[in-house]
């Protein structure tokens, strides 16, 4: 094909990579041999150096040859031996995963040796003084403060509020709010099949309901009739999703748990990925194969019958969000942190919503065991600083937990921090958690839930907003992580998980922190936000700041999303 060199500049450029020239020619090269566009070539790139390195890095000629021996070569010949006979429906997998921002940055150190101690935290005195010497990428970054997305009227916003207002925090809903830890490691297998085939008994409920459907048909049965239909997608192999591969599993009192081969390619179009529960119409002439005619769109949950009050910040709510990392990958000085926090002191809001990893796994000093101290003494001394930086403040903080924090419980849902400082002005939840802020509705999960999806979810015809796309299926889904089995990176323990990772209500804000690229989304009324990472590697990232304007009783329908005035910036 055809490709100019400029145009797999400018694709590299979206996941924020650049390549040399002899690279970029070597691209172009393989483009022609094996007919590919350039937004083909960099999305087989992407997809090779995460499953290879586990990070998007720049291209380069030995790792090119090699994608090509592993990649290219062998999609080309399974081409050729593929029969005519056969009918396969083109789909958007993850190999065409876009938007990814973080993890883009060269695995390389700097050597922090030759570099001196700038500004240090108070109260981080080094007991291994290389650390915590800030990075020096990321003190030399550029554009700070920089509004980099926009949402609302956000530019007619000061986004300072007075010092005088204390806001409410309370769990949406008490009873099924986590607020301690639990024993895990000890979950039956039939304890967890028992909440998978409820989740697929709730939603029958949901549809019926929507769709005025008397009676589920058997997925398994011979039928000569189209019927109604409802499971759960699964794969038929070990590898990623296909519409070739795709199964439809159904509960035990609808379809005596059984599975059964969906056929979509009768489907206008679709969006799935294993773990979801989908409802349609389907014929299955034979009982070896279900041939489905039509989908039904998933409905959202209920939305939150009362207008948000806002009665303790006059008339609007001021809320910051970050999520971690907070300290670069190369030290453990937490400069972003603390710059953070003396925008909180600047600006003053509300509320401010700190969401983990605060000791991060993934940090070179944690993973090389470079550390004198405990990662319980590293947390607990970021507590009392953070509190330090709003003790003249009616600032309220909200800690919300990750599997990432290498001093935590590696399970999810994972239960809030211990703290042995407790505080009015400190408010520790679980993750995930449905969060009650004056009013407005906030759902908040620090699992990277839109990368899981978006490496498993197949689409047909491509669709344009995927991360729009991602952000729907949690909502329609009804659950923070709807993806199963889940990605290698999370463990669930599914009786909690029956407890506290549902969406029972419509969230106001749904806060998602996700390497892919920063993002504020309207879908259906819900104000859904990615304010990425305040860190990337070695480089300083980004955060998101809210207002929410006071809403007119009389108007107010479930969504607040026209009172909404939000940014990403550059820390």
């Amino acid at each position: 094909m055809d490709v100019n060199i400029e145009e797999i500049k400018e694709h590299l450029e979206e996941f924020c990579l650049t390549a040399e020239d002899d690279a970029l020619i070597k691209m172009k090269e393989l483009c022609f041999v094996y007919r590919l566009c350039a937004e083909d070539i960099v999305d087989q790139w992407i997809a090779f150096c995460t499953t290879k390195q586990k990070s998007c890095h720049p291209p380069s000629l030995s790792m090119l040859d090699q994608m090509e021996k592993e990649e290219l070569m062998k999609t080309k010949s399974s081409k050729q031996r593929k029969s005519t006979s056969s009918v396969c429906t083109p789909v958007h997998n993850a190999s065409t995963i876009d938007l990814i921002c973080n993890n883009n940055f060269q695995n390389e150190k700097s050597n922090m040796n030759s570099l001196q101690a700038t500004e240090q935290s108070p109260m981080l005195s080094p007991m291994t003084p290389t650390c915590f010497t800030p990075s020096r990428k990321y003190v030399s970054r550029s554009g700070v403060g920089d509004a980099v997305c926009s949402f609302g009227d956000a530019l007619t916003v000061e986004f300072k509020y007075s010092e005088e207002f204390s806001c409410s925090v309370t769990a949406y809903n008490e009873e099924t709010s986590l607020r301690t830890s639990y024993n895990f490691m000890c979950e039956k297998l039939r304890n967890r099949g028992a909440v998978l085939n409820e989740m697929i008994q709730d939603a029958a409920d949901s549809f019926a309901k929507e769709y005025n459907i008397e009676e589920w048909g058997h997925i398994h049965l011979p039928s000569v009739e189209t019927v109604p239909v409802i499971g759960r997608i699964c794969s038929d192999s070990s590898g990623r999703l296909n519409a070739t591969s795709v199964l439809l599993e159904g509960s035990q009192e609808l379809s005596s748990g059984q599975t059964v081969p969906l056929d979509l390619s009768s489907v206008e179009k679709f969006s799935i990925f294993p773990g979801q529960i989908i409802a349609g119409t389907g014929i299955n002439n034979l009982g070896k194969k279900l041939v489905l005619k039509t989908l039904f769109e998933n409905t959202f949950p209920d939305y939150h019958s009362k207008v948000p009050s806002l009665e303790n910040c006059l008339d609007s709510l001021g809320v910051v969000i970050a999520a971690g990392p907070f300290a670069t990958a190369d030290t453990m000085s937490y400069e972003p942190l603390w710059d953070l926090m003396k925008y909180v002191k600047t600006h003053m809001p509300h509320i401010v919503i700190l969401i983990g990893p605060f000791v991060d796994i993934k940090n070179d000093f944690i993973e090389n065991g470079d550390l004198n101290e405990t990662y319980d003494d590293i947390f607990k001394r970021l507590v009392l600083e953070i509190l330090k930086n709003i003790e003249t403040l009616s600032t309220k903080v909200i800690l919300v937990p990750s599997t990432r924090d290498a001093h935590h419980n590696y399970i999810y849902p994972t239960p809030p921090f211990a703290v042995d400082h407790a505080t009015k002005r400190l408010y520790l939840a679980s993750d995930p958690c449905i969060l009650n802020i004056e009013g407005v509705i906030f759902a908040i999960t620090s699992t990277d839930i839109l990368f899981h999806l978006g490496k498993e979810e197949i689409s047909y015809p491509q669709q344009p907003d995927r991360l729009g796309r991602l952000c729907k299926h949690l909502l329609t889904q009804k659950h923070f992580y709807p993806l199963y089995p889940s990605s290698e990176e999370i463990n669930i323990d599914f009786p909690h998980y029956e407890l506290h990772a549902s969406l029972p209500v419509m969230p106001h804000v749904l806060i998602v922190p996700s390497d892919f690229r920063y993002f504020i989304k309207d879908i259906n009324g819900c104000c859904c936000i990615n304010p990425e990472r305040l860190t990337k590697h070695s480089a300083g990232g980004t955060f998101a700041r809210l207002n929410i304007n006071r809403m007119d009783e009389n108007k107010y329908k479930g969504s607040i999303i026209d009172c909404i005035q939000a940014q990403v910036l550059k820390i």
